[in-house]
């Protein structure tokens, strides 16, 4: 059996294992964007001068208390979509956190290096014609290649750096960036 990370062809555990984390990265980054930005809300969250001033009435003032403000605010029955930027940076705005610049900053940035690895994550989830042709649609395969975990989520990139290694360090700049 070849490691997970060896560059040759994975056996399908360990491609499954693969996708798997693929999922978890993907969900990873959509909760930390969530949880920071109501944190921010709460008056919880750290930034760069101590902690973000509360910007929510105090009886909203812990993070799931201030996700159904939110929804008051917005009048939605759903929270936004937090992968999305546009739905982070408007859910920040909507709640008037105090780092709101520095998250719409980091968060809105064009093209979003995170996208990527959200249409890597709904491929291999859905394996449906429309997320096979999303994936697609980013070239990274020739017109008859299989798509496969192998060639998504392992390839060097520019840099020499793996793709999935680029997914985790672009978080990293990101969310050090929004506080």
């Amino acid at each position: 059996m070849a490691p997970l990370m060896g560059g040759g062809a994975l056996d399908p555990a360990q491609r499954r294992q693969a996708e798997h984390i693929t999922f978890q990265l993907q969900n990873a980054w959509e909760i930390y964007v969530r949880n920071f930005i109501l944190s921010s809300a709460t008056g919880r969250a750290s930034g760069l001068g101590g902690l973000v001033p509360a910007s929510v009435p105090s009886a909203y003032r812990k993070r799931e208390a201030v996700s159904h403000y939110l929804l008051q605010v917005t009048r939605q029955r759903f929270e936004p979509k937090w992968y999305r930027p546009s739905d982070a940076i408007n859910a920040a705005r909507r709640l008037n956190i105090a780092n709101v610049a520095n998250v719409a900053a980091a968060i809105g940035s064009t093209p979003w290096p995170l996208e990527n690895l959200r249409l890597t994550r709904n491929f291999f989830a859905h394996r449906s014609r429309s997320s096979a042709l999303e994936l697609r649609a980013l070239n990274w395969f020739g017109p008859g290649d299989t798509i496969k975990v192998e060639t998504t989520v392992f390839p060097f990139g520019a840099g020499g750096v793996r793709r999935f290694d680029a997914w985790c360090a672009a978080m990293k700049v990101v969310s050090r960036a929004m506080l």
